[in-house]
């Protein structure tokens, strides 16, 4: 997955008063920042790379506790002195975390649990090209080569929502979405017009989770490859080999 590091994330400077007291260290880490390597910084200050919800950042803290800088750091040519640490220190924990997001959320299984490789598909019920996918696969996912997971989202109809929602609420959500895919979705999901609000947030925080890694179009695929490097596609591909294979 491409990442990207803008100019500057956050800035901050914090004068921090009525805080004196407190470890701003402790505070940021509060507000949703994840520490995970010391840094070079600037005199009387103490640099980190983390990030904050899995974008990639620099904190500088003061050692007098009372300021505290979220950003990238320049010297005086100009240079940005952070990209280098960020691509050392956190890129990987990043995407580390961006697997585990994808684990926790709502998805279909197909194929053998044990399977070598798993990919990650963001897919819409109403998706041609995602019917096509599934197909395509079958040789891999019949292997036992290939683990596919479903992420359910709805985004290309109105009534993909109610599908979706059909299929999570089924007493065997993997059997109804095989037979649906089967059929290449000629055979109408039931459209469930009350959806429940657990099923609903499910659906929601699929297409949150969509959004945030930059996806627009389904199918849409993550996965590590044979050196375990993280990988994603936009859309459908010729050559299935990148993905369920290299």
């Amino acid at each position: 997955m491409k990442m990207i590091y803008p100019a500057a994330l956050f800035l901050l400077l914090l004068n921090t008063t009525a805080f004196a007291q407190t470890d701003l260290k402790k505070q940021i880490e509060q507000e949703g920042f994840e520490f995970i390597k010391q840094i070079e910084a600037p005199e009387k200050m103490t640099g980190w790379a983390g990030h904050m919800q899995q974008s990639p950042a620099t904190v500088f803290i003061s050692n007098d506790q009372k300021y505290y800088i979220i950003g990238d750091l320049h010297n005086a040519k100009g240079e940005n002195l952070t990209i280098k640490a960020l691509e050392t220190h956190v890129k990987d924990a990043v995407l580390d975390d961006v697997w585990k997001s994808l684990e926790n959320s709502t998805w279909i299984q197909d194929g053998q649990k044990d399977a070598p490789r798993i990919v990650y598909v963001f897919s819409d019920p109403n998706c041609p090209y995602c019917h096509t996918f599934w197909q395509k696969a079958r040789p891999w996912v019949k292997a036992g080569k290939v683990q596919l997971r479903h992420i359910q989202v709805a985004v290309i109809r109105d009534e993909s929502r109610g599908q979706v929602a059909t299929m999570l609420m089924a007493k065997n959500p993997q059997q109804v979405f095989t037979s649906y895919n089967a059929n290449k979705g000629q055979n109408k999901l039931k459209i469930t017009k009350n959806i429940p609000a657990d099923i609903a947030a499910k659906i929601d925080a699929n297409q949150e989770l969509m959004a945030k890694y930059g996806f627009f179009a389904t199918p849409s695929m993550v996965w590590k490859n044979q050196q375990g490097e993280f990988k994603s596609a936009q859309g459908m591909t010729e050559d299935l080999r990148e993905i369920l294979e290299k």
